[in-house]
Parts: C-alpha cells; structure tokens; sequence
C-alpha cells in the first residue's frame, strides 16, 4: 500500500497561485490564520525548506563544522512521520519540533494546514492548528474525528498554562492529544524542559510521564540556504545583463553584512528583515546590535512615511523608541502578546508617550501589526523581547515600569531566555546582576544562575542568599541548598567567653571562607537518603518509628555520608561532599559569637535538645525546619541530629588550618560531629561544641549535611 503524502515541497507554488486567487469563506478562514500565524503569503514567497536534526544545534561552536549532527531536509522527516500508520498511543504518535527563536517552527505549522485547508492533503483527512494558550485543552478535547485528525500546536513557550509549570502542562497536552492521528508541538529550544532525555540515550525522543515521544530540532540555515534565500528575495532582472555585474548588487550587499554575523546569518526572521538590516551603517557582531538596527531602521522608514503624509506632529526617532518600548514593557509585564484597540485607547490615556504608535503603518514589513480583530501585536515575539532588554540596558526599565498603569504596576516583567541573551552580549559581567533587578527572573533557575557564575557573568557574591537543588538523572531533586557568604570568624570557644566551653574547643582562632558557600539549608531527609537507598539498592536505616518524610535521616554512619555525597555527586554532574569542620561552623553562627546564633542562653522552643521545652526535646527528632532559621537561613544547627563532617578528630585546635580546609590525620580513627541533638543537654547544642565517633558508628542521633564543592 502506497503510504499516503501529507508534505511534498513542490506544492508551495501552486498553494501560492491559489492563495492569491481565493475568495469568499476560504479567504475569512486564511485571514483568521493569518491573524494568529502570520500572513502566509509572505511566509511562503520565499520559503527555504529547512533541515532537521535529532541533536540541538547549539550543542556545538557555531564556527565548527559538524560532524555527528546529522540533518536531513524537514519535508522529508514530516512525510514519514505523518505518512505512517502509528498504532500505539504511547507518545510515538505526538512529535516535538524545537528550535530557536525566528527559526521558522510556525511558518512550518501554518504551511501544513494552508496544504490542508486547499485539498492537497489525501481525502478524508483533517487538520487542526492552534495557538497553545488557556483554552487549548477544551478545544483539543471537542474536536471529532481526532483518529483522522493531524494535530498542530504551536509556541509552548508562549502557553501561559506552560510557566513555571512546563512539565505539568506537557503532562496535560500529551495525555489530551492521545487519540488524534498525529500530534506536532512547537517550542523554543531553551523553554523546553531538560528531564526528559530519553534514558536509553535516543537522541531523537524525549520521554515525559509514561509517553516516550519523538523529537527534532530545526537546523540553522546553511550558507547555500541563506543564498538560496537571498536569490528568491533579490532576483536577478534582465536589465542587469547590462552591465558589469549580472547578479542584483542588493543580494551581492546582503552576503557582505550577513558574513560578518556568524550563526546569527543563518537564522529565518532575520533573513526576512533582510532589507532593513541593508540600510544599517553599523558593524553588527551579535544579537543585540543586530535588532537594535533593525528596530531602528524601521522607525526611521516610519518617520519618512508620515513626513510624506504631512502627519503633524511627526514625533523623533526618539519618541517612537520610546514609545515601542513601553508596549513592550507593558505587554511583558502582563505576560500578554496582544492588546486590543480599546486596551490601548485606555493605555494611550494613561501613557501619552504611546500616542504616536498611532501614527504607524501597521502593513507590509512593519515590526508592529494589527490583526483583523485591531488588536496590536509585534511581528515576532522576539521584538517585544528585545525592546523589554533594551529597556534593561538604557537603565530605563524602572522609569518605563513606573509610568505603567497600576494594572501591571504591582508586577515585574518576566525575564525570558532570549532577553538573558540579549543582555549578556550587551552588558558587561559586574553589571548584568544588578540589570536583573527589575524583572522577574523565575524562569532563570538556581543552576542556571550558578552556570552563569561559572561562566564569569555573574559574580558568586550576586547569588547570596539563593536557595536550590540540584536535578537528579533519577526522578527527583537533591536537597536544597543555600548559598551563604564568604567571610572570616572566630572558632571554638573558651571559658573566657562561654561558661560550657571545654578544653578540646580552644585556641580560638579565626578563620577565612575565601569564597561563597553552598550548604544545605537541612539535615538531609529521609526522603533524601531513601531516594539514594532507591537507586542503589541500598537497605534503608530505620526511623525508629518516629518518621521518614522530612525527619533527618538517622542511623547513617560517616561512610554511609560519604556514599551519599559520591551518588548525588554523580546523579548531578556537581561535586557534593560533607563540609569541613571550619566551615560546619561558620554556617552554623551565621556571623554571630554567641553560644548559640541567637543568644548565650538556650530560652524555650529555640531548638530540639533534652532542656529546650520543645514538644520532642529528650523524646525523638523533629521535622526539619520546625524552629527558626540562622540568619544564613540554615535550619537545625544546633540540636535535632548530630551532624559528621569530613575532618579527623584532634583534641583541640592547636596547629589547625585557617582557611576553612578539612583536617586530616593518618594518627585519628575517629570523625569529628557537631550540633549536638535531641538527646543532648544545652550545653551539647552550642556552636562551638565538638563530638567524635568511629567512622562507621550508626545510631539514633547520627545524621548529616551538605555542602556543594565551590564550582567557582
């Protein structure tokens, strides 16, 4: 049986002809697509078929030549998914296409329906297109006939029911798009979650919940498709045969500038502005400079229009960045990609800066459109992305923010990948923390943040204060941690200072944190050693029947922590270890001398030790986190469990490194402990007291922490 065809490239040409020719309800259902997808007349005019690949293009430098991403044209890859009979509904059926922003995932969409929409698909056959957003699961669930329906979702990372809840919500459209025939869903590369590597290590399928599904990235350009692009745009004309030159001198321009781009030439949204980006007279070397000359160029074209209009007043280049860049920062603000004529006719009150956007040509190449609906939109989500980091790096966002109506006041706009790019090509490292002060950087995760760090473009000092936990291979995370400061302090104790002190806390002596400490802020759980126990095979500890959950762990021997540390450490790809004994310290008085953070005296419900008045003092542990946190916000310092470290016993402090290093010693059998527990009288509990037991010890009021080796 002849497989039947869904994609076949040499019908954009006569998809074109009919296009051009339609009339009546077929022309309301192109300009309602067109509405939402882009006008797909000028999408198709001069359509390059991209190449796919089963591996993320930016995996690799830019400058290097591939030799394991293997591509293929998507027309081809599409026919064979779409082609075939897939009887299992077991994600095989629900394909992911990733790419960059501006790579040309919705054109690829919008092109597949307009192939539907005029009958070259195969009788019998339907195709729904939608834009994810609030209402999709309804109308996913509403639509009949899904068994001979093809599936077209578009722009994931522009689902709103998608923030902060990505895997969820993949959970949600997978599960409700189950029956259709096929399933195509659209998302930008970064926006997509990172846990889903397919286990049996396909580059090629991702696995999410119980739906193992596949997956393709859409390839840059090569330098034969950005010609092949350049030659449809700028087509050489009969009269050039006159002279020297036969190919159009705009083309030969548009190669001179777009050389100098590296990747950046070959992404689709830029090849389309091409003309714009002809009549910038800077040097353009990344990202940022590009889109500012391509805004720029178009409202300096948008001033020469009204001027020939005699428009009065025409407002200056400047007005209208202005002008755009508020629009921008109040739709990002309110998480919104459109507003309708009488949204912006409130706005314009409030904002009479906006007033001259009233002014613009809203056809043809223009960055901002309107839709058959009159609401107002940029062309690209990435325009909109750009000004809100234009914003950023004019140091302007706060005055644009202020200016803002009280509807969107109370928020901040959301940082997204693409504008992190922005910045960090355009603002230098100590700066681009503080830049971040104004917007809400939730979808920028901890690990994120410490790559960024690591990568220079942070400062470690920028990230006190933050709280993470490091994604596991297996399902799951590890304990979360705190970064803390770096700084000096005195350790141990004396009877000078405090009336417990014992011999075995003196000299004391100051010591250095050269930098910023990751540490957790709890003992680690029983649900943090029973997902380890899970893992290796492991036999549990007991909990004496108190509590798993998130008690600390208890009956772990020093050994079993370092077991631990070495499986988190390769679950991660981060080295965890115990901490040393100077820095256990250090975290735990959290800049206080006292004996304990709070004070010298133990008061009442402060910690769980024998004297402290707390309902499971003398009785048993506590939940983690049940009384107030040190002002590193660590929990549990003092009391609830003993805690191991990594150094080696020694009676007292005499010829003790002074750098927050590990002391070691081939002459101790024993490891050192400390915070005392819930058995323990106060004086056990204090910041300074010290403990020891033989490595491989177990009991009831034995646990642990962490700390993350300094990556920086």
């Amino acid at each position: 049986m002849e497989p039947l065809t869904f994609v076949n490239i040499q019908w954009v040409k006569p998809l074109l002809q009919k296009l051009n020719d339609i009339r009546g309800q077929r022309a309301k259902e192109v300009t309602a697509l067109a509405d939402v997808f882009g006008d797909p007349r000028v999408l198709l005019n001069y359509y390059v078929v991209p190449n796919c690949q089963h591996h993320n293009p930016a995996d690799h430098d830019e400058d290097e030549r591939s030799r394991s991403y293997v591509k293929a044209q998507v027309d081809v890859t599409l026919q064979a998914f779409l082609g075939g009979e897939t009887l299992l509904r077991d994600g095989r059926n629900q394909l992911f296409i990733l790419a960059d922003a501006g790579m040309g995932k919705t054109t690829l969409l919008l092109m597949l329906k307009m192939w539907h929409l005029f009958s070259f698909w195969p009788k019998g056959y339907d195709c729904l297109l939608l834009k994810l957003g609030d209402d999709s699961l309804e109308q996913i669930s509403k639509h009949e006939g899904k068994a001979n329906t093809v599936l077209l979702l578009d722009a994931l990372d522009e689902d709103p029911q998608a923030h902060g809840r990505i895997d969820e919500r993949l959970k949600a459209l997978l599960e409700a798009s189950r029956n259709y025939r096929q399933v195509l869903i659209t998302c930008r590369t970064q926006f997509f979650p990172s846990t889903g590597l397919d286990p049996l290590g396909d580059a090629g399928r991702v696995t999410l919940g119980g739906s193992r599904c596949p997956m393709l990235f859409l390839s840059l350009f090569d330098d034969t498709q950005v010609e092949e692009y350049l030659c449809k745009r700028f087509p050489d004309k009969p009269w050039y045969c006159l002279f020297s030159r036969r190919t159009d001198p705009r083309r030969i321009k548009a190669l001179e500038i777009l050389s100098t781009m590296q990747s950046l030439r070959f992404r689709p949204l830029l090849l389309a502005h091409v003309d714009e980006l002809l009549k910038a007279k800077e040097h353009l070397t990344n990202a940022y400079e590009v889109f500012q000359a391509l805004v720029g160029v178009w409202l300096l074209r948008e001033i020469s229009k009204m001027e020939q209009q005699k428009l009065s007043p025409v407002p200056t280049v400047q007005e209208l960045w202005s002008a755009c860049r508020l629009l921008a920062v109040y739709l990002q603000m309110l998480g919104k990609r459109e507003l309708t004529e009488k949204e912006l006719g409130e706005l314009m009150q409030r904002l009479p800066a906006i007033n001259h956007l009233k002014k613009l040509d809203f056809g043809g190449r223009s960055l901002l459109n309107r839709n058959s609906k009159g609401e107002y939109r940029f062309s690209h989500y990435i325009i909109q992305e750009f000004l809100v980091a234009l914003a950023v790096c004019k140091s302007v966002l706060q005055d644009d923010i202020d200016l803002c109506p009280e509807l969107a006041r109370g928020g901040k706009p959301k940082l997204t990948m693409q504008m992190m790019e922005f910045l960090q090509v355009s603002l230098k490292s100590d700066a681009l923390w503080k830049s971040l002060a104004g917007l809400d950087i939730e979808i920028l995760g901890p690990s994120e943040l410490v790559d960024m760090a690591i990568k220079g473009l942070l400062r470690p000092d920028d990230l006190i204060g933050l709280s993470f936990r490091s994604e596991l291979k297996v399902v799951g995370n590890g304990p979360e941690m705190v970064i803390v400061p770096a700084g000096s302090f005195l350790m141990g104790a004396t009877k000078d200072f405090e009336k417990d002190a014992r011999e075995n806390e003196w000299p004391r002596h100051q010591v250095t944190i050269v930098r910023p400490l990751a540490i957790s802020r709890y003992p680690v759980t029983f649900d943090d050693f029973d997902r380890f126990c899970e893992s290796t095979g492991k036999n549990k500890p007991s909990d004496g029947d108190w509590g798993r959950g998130n008690h600390p762990v208890i009956n772990v021997s020093w050994d079993d922590a370092q077991a631990y540390c070495a499986w988190l450490t390769e679950q991660t790809g981060q080295s965890y270890r115990l901490p040393t004994e100077a820095e256990w310290e250090y975290a735990a008085r959290a800049g206080t001398e006292t004996a304990y953070w709070w004070g010298d005296e133990i008061g009442v419900n402060r910690t769980n030790c024998r004297d402290s008045g707390s309902p499971w003092s003398g009785k048993q542990t506590s939940p983690v986190g049940s009384f107030p946190a040190n002002p590193f916000g660590l929990y549990d310092t003092s009391g609830n469990v003993w805690e191991w470290v990594q150094d080696h016993w020694h009676d007292n402090f005499q010829t003790a490194p002074k750098d927050g290093s590990a002391w070691k010693s081939d002459d101790s059998n024993y490891r050192v402990c400390r915070g005392g527990s819930w058995l323990n009288n106060s004086g056990f509990v204090r910041c300074a007291f010290r403990f020891r037991y033989h490595p491989y010890v177990r009991n009831y009021y034995l646990g642990f922490r962490l700390v993350l080796g300094s990556p920086w």
